[in-house]
């Protein structure tokens, strides 16, 4: 990759995954830029809050470990 075009990618968004009690229940949140973006109840999948967001990670059968965040404009137009 060249310096110039190196220059001309924009840094990543801020993620912050957190962790807040809803009716009794433990739910995960992802939120990008301080927006809420995707959450998840435990032993369940993710849950998009925003258009053209999807996560995925750290569900049941998943590397707990890692949580991958995806952004797709062009659906995010389309909704």
């Amino acid at each position: 990759m060249s310096r110039k075009s190196a220059a001309k990618q924009a840094d990543p968004p801020e993620a912050l995954m957190r962790f807040v009690e809803e009716n009794g229940e433990v739910v995960c949140y992802v939120d990008v830029d301080g927006k809420p973006i995707a959450k998840r109840y435990s032993g369940q999948g993710w849950i998009s809050l925003e258009p053209g967001y999807t996560v995925h990670g750290s569900e049941p059968g998943t590397d707990y470990n890692t949580v991958e965040i995806q952004y797709d404009p062009n659906a995010a137009e389309r909704q």
